[in-house]
């Protein structure tokens, strides 16, 4: 669970510093949007781990991602509040098994 976790906070790490550091999308965000990368990049290489600060961190992450994409689905139209409730669904059980890893002891 947590390589596979490890693997999607790399990804989306490269992929915001890619776009916020070296191409000229949106740069009045750029100061938050490189440090913010960076921090998902190191969250991923001590997921590998797994460290427990890690996981705490990415369970607040997902914890955070799930409560908003239950609150933005009433507000969609169509079948993407199916997606987005799926997407909070698959978080919040994510969230929930990361916490009770860290409260467990086991990593």
């Amino acid at each position: 669970m947590f390589r596979a976790a490890a693997v999607v906070y790399l990804l989306m790490g490269l992929s915001v510093v890619w776009r916020y550091g070296f191409t000229p999308y949106d740069p009045q965000h750029r100061l938050w949007g490189v440090p913010l990368g960076a921090l998902a990049i190191v969250i991923g290489v001590f997921l590998f781990k797994p460290a427990r600060f890690a996981i705490g961190m990415s369970a607040i992450g997902a914890a955070l991602f799930a409560i908003a994409a239950a609150l933005a689905a009433p507000i969609m139209k169509g079948p993407v509040i199916l997606a987005f409730g799926l997407f909070a669904l698959v978080l919040g059980v994510y969230a929930t098994l990361a916490g009770r890893a860290l409260m467990q002891g086991r990593e």
